[in-house]
Parts: structure tokens; sequence; C-alpha cells
């Protein structure tokens, strides 16, 4: 949507030119992509929510070991226990990030853009969410694929019909978690939209589903393959194009709310709308306060050699 009102008809010898918005009264604009369709999986693998407000700052261990430095051992009647030290984690600090975009719009244009439909206003609203969040889930994701180092060579490309096996490059990655011996259980793969397509159409994943596990399903962009869920994002930083992750332990997204009138959850996107009365008008503006934290980043796994 414009800042402005559609200009006046204009007159050129016979000829009337006329905006679109004038010319057309009721137009029936197409509803805007959701969040949904934009397949945002940032929030999906990092799972944990910590509340920062009032400080903005988190200070966090990345993976701290689940055992005792010590094995245990057989004790004697009345004898000392043995005693043993564990390893903390590494320390780690995170801090919020305001994150925002405005616009204005005019009061000619909200009087006169007759539409169905969300109001002009509504409307911009969406598109600078959209924006913002979008933003976000590509730093969510950015920040998964910078601290985990975990990989898992593909048996082959996965466009190579012949001799990929997704699913089994994909279970493989999953086995490097388990192997950890840390509690994690991978439950979540994430892939480009390609090697989304080429997982699930991949004539060996089906073969090669075990049969007591669930079959393979599909809702909206979701697939789930045996229980395992297999997200598509367009997020994935540059030479990701599939990873696995323990979706529970993996991380968490810190939040802070600043108060100041703004509409919406302080967890998602908020918003506000403020009257410009000097002008005829309104400035509706969006901020996200966030920072994401991987917190256990041998929770996950990337997947190389997936593209040819």
């Amino acid at each position: 949507m414009p800042e402005f009102a559609p200009s006046p008809a204009t007159i050129n010898g016979q000829l009337i030119t006329v905006d679109r918005l004038i010319n057309n009264p009721v137009l029936i604009y197409r509803l805007l992509r959701t969040l949904v369709q934009q397949r945002l999986v940032g929030d999906k693998l990092l799972t944990g929510r910590v509340d920062l407000t009032g400080s903005g700052t988190a200070v966090y261990e990345i993976a701290e070991s689940i055992f005792a430095d010590m094995d245990d051992e057989v004790v004697a009647q009345l004898a000392e226990y043995p005693t043993s030290t564990d390893q903390p984690g590494t320390i780690a600090k995170a801090d919020t990030v305001k994150r925002g975009l405005s616009t204005l719009i005019s009061d000619e244009l909200i009087a006169r853009a007759r539409v169905q439909g969300p109001d002009p206003v509504v409307r911009k609203l969406i598109k600078l969410a959209n924006r913002i969040a979008f933003t976000f889930d590509a730093l969510c994701l950015s920040a998964i694929a910078t601290a985990v180092t975990q990989t898992q060579t593909a048996s082959a490309a996965w466009s190579d019909e012949a001799n990929a096996n997704p699913l089994r490059d994909i279970l493989l990655a999953a086995a490097q978690v388990d192997e950890l011996n840390q509690g994690y259980v991978v439950d979540t793969a994430v892939c480009r939209p390609t090697a989304w397509a080429e997982v699930i159409s991949s004539a060996k994943v089906l073969a090669n589903t075990p049969r007591e596990n669930a079959p393979v399903t599909i809702t909206g962009n979701l697939v789930s393959i045996g229980g395992l869920n297999i997200r598509k994002s367009t997020n994935l930083p540059a030479g990701v194009d599939a990873m696995v992750a323990d979706s529970t332990l993996l991380g968490s997204i810190a939040r802070e709310n600043l108060g100041g009138g703004y509409q919406g959850d302080y967890g998602d996107v908020e918003s506000k709308r403020i009257r410009l009365d000097e002008n005829d008008g309104w400035k509706i503006q969006a901020r996200k306060v966030a920072v994401p934290m991987v917190q256990e980043p041998g929770a996950a796994v990337k997947i190389t050699g997936v593209a040819a």
C-alpha cells in the first residue's frame, strides 16, 4: 500500500487517466501470505522461552554434560563414597536486540481506498510484521548453523535418485546425536525446499520407513516420516541445505517486554499506531525484542553434500 491517496484523474484531449484505486472502487486484494506459508521454523527448533524483562541479558551455559566425571564404584561396608567432580558448560551471554520498522499512511488514503478485506492500516501492519518475523527467523537459523559443528556427509546428492538415500542420511545424522549419550533425541529435520522435495519424493524413503512407525503424512509444509518432522525453509544460511535437531533441547528464544503501549504478545511481533494530527495521518510501527540462544549445539547435525 502507498503512503498517499491516489492522484486525481487527468485529462489530455479525449483521454482520461484514472488511478486504479479510483477506477476500481471495490478492489479485491489477495490475502497477504501468512507467516506459516513463509515457512518460519526458527521457533520450531528453538522451543525454549526465556523472559529477560527488566534486564535484557541472559547468562547461560552451553553444552553442560549430564554425567559426573567419574564412574560409580562399589562401596564396601562403612567405606567412604568416592567423590567426583563435574564439568560445567561454557559460559555465554545473550542480549536482547530490538528490531523494528515503521511506515506512514495519510487520512486521504484511508478515506478513499475502498477495498474489501483488511483496512490499509492493518495491511501495512501485517507487512511490517511479516518482514520482521522473517528476518528474525533467518537470524535464528544462522545462529544454529554457526553453533553446530557436527556434520554428516550425504551418501550422494539427493537429486541423484539412483544413488541417493535421503532417509538414511537423515537417520545417520540423528545417530551422531544419539552417540553423544547426552539425552538428545532428534525429532526434526529442516531442509531447503528443493532438498525437502527430494526427501519426500524419494522412493527409498517410503521403502525404508519401518512399518510399525507412523506412515508418511503431509500437513501443509510439514511432513512426518515415522514420527520425524521434516520441515522446509528458505532461511537456512548459505552452504546449509539440511540439518537434524532435537528441538526440545537445542536452545531457546529470549525476549523482553519494553512496554510503551504496544499491542500483541511481546514474545512475538508487537505493533503500535501513532496518530500524527499535525500531518493528518498515522505512523504505524512494529518491533520484536528478542535474541536466539543455542544452548545445546550437540543436539543438532548439519548434513553436507545434499546439493549437487
